[in-house]
């Protein structure tokens, strides 16, 4: 009991913080650039094609869809075969959660509770989970390679070099998580010596202290992810069509800017002349989710809305236009999702406590 009124005080907390985060990117947005209102993006917003606003929409749904999906798969390859809402509910805790706590941590511990509650034991839900997010940043990196290989001139022209900086160290950030993730799986020895030796640098200068504890931590993360890959290393379908659902779920999301970029050029008079390949679009909006990786806060709240602004800036000459795709696109792909993955999580949240009580109210068949 004591443990869930931490729980449920931290997560107050985080979402108290993420609230404050919101609420002074917007008062920065709103009060920084002149002619700009609430009414400049309502006003976007109904400008804006019907079927692509819809779209976009469909896009965010699909988006949590994809990642259940890959939950789904790797599930079943352990013999597990729960429901397409069920594992829906899983991934929508992951995106809550991930939203409103740093550096996305809160995600994969909210998913593996429902989970485990659906009676997938823990050392199976963190192989499923583990594999997961290997393959989440495996299709990042892909990704990040292909968008490179296709436009890199649309990074090099790029005006603020602290923009470029963020790309850089949040694609770095996530190469290193997968260069682990890939020692591990070859020589976890390395990978716990690596560790040991700079865990040792940092108590000698004082930077970290319990060293023993975070000893013992990176030895269980280790062990736990080598036996998760040794889990699945076998089930190898499973395992691409992982991959390929992660990549698509990317995809997918960076499509909820596209769409609402081409929907307003149906009907803004300033956007309308402006030619743009529809693959620049997909790079820019990969360029600022690669940007939003360096910043660990819960969302990167203020720093996706700048990356945005400064990387968009290239195609829409408006300041107004600008910001007001900016509050869309983020409004769709991240608030409203957020909210969205919020609810359906409550509500799985109460299927899961209901059928507790059911159960713990029903006479055994003993009593019978």
């Amino acid at each position: 009991m004591k443990k869930r009124a931490v729980a449920i005080r931290k997560n107050i907390v985080n979402v108290c913080i993420l609230a404050a985060l919101v609420g002074v990117t917007f008062f920065v947005i709103f009060n920084n650039n002149d002619g700009f209102s609430i009414n400049s993006v309502m006003d976007f917003v109904s400008d804006i094609h019907l079927p692509f606003l819809i779209g976009a929409f469909l896009c965010m749904i699909m988006n949590i869809g994809f990642k259940g999906l890959s939950i789904r798969v790797l599930s079943r390859a352990l013999g597990y075969r729960r429901s397409l809402l069920s594992n829906y509910s899983y991934a929508s805790a992951d995106i809550y959660f991930s939203a409103i706590t740093p550096s996305a941590t809160g995600g994969q511990p909210a998913s593996a509770y429902y989970m485990v509650k659906d009676d997938i034991p823990l050392s199976h839900t963190t192989a499923i989970l583990s594999v997961n997010l290997f393959m989440y940043t495996a299709s990042l990196i892909v990704l990040a390679l292909i968008t490179f290989i296709l436009r890199p001139s649309l990074f090099f022209n790029l005006e603020s070099w602290v923009v470029k900086a963020c790309i850089i160290v949040g694609l770095l950030v996530q190469l290193l998580f997968l260069t682990i993730y890939l020692l591990i799986m070859f020589s976890e020895k390395a990978v716990i010596r690596i560790a040991t030796w700079l865990i040792n640098i940092l108590a000698f200068l004082h930077i970290i202290k319990h060293k023993r504890e975070y000893l013992s931590r990176v030895n269980a993360s280790v062990k736990r992810f080598k036996n998760s890959v040794l889990l699945l290393k076998n089930r190898k379908k499973a395992l691409v069509a992982s991959f390929l659902l992660n990549f698509s779920e990317r995809i997918i999301y960076i499509s909820i800017g596209v769409l609402v970029f081409y929907g307003a050029m149906y009907n803004i008079p300033e956007l309308a002349g402006t030619k743009v390949d529809v693959l620049d679009v997909y790079a820019l909006e990969a360029y600022c989710w690669f940007g939003a990786y360096c910043v660990p806060l819960p969302g990167a709240v203020g720093a996706s809305e700048a990356i945005f602004t400064s990387v968009f800036a290239m195609i829409i000459n408006s300041h107004v236009l600008l910001s007001a795709t900016m509050v869309t696109t983020r409004s769709i792909n991240f608030y409203i999702m957020m909210i969205f993955a919020g609810i359906v999580t409550l509500i799985h949240h109460m299927r899961v406590k209901y059928r507790e009580h059911k159960v713990k109210t029903t006479p055994s068949a003993k009593t019978d």
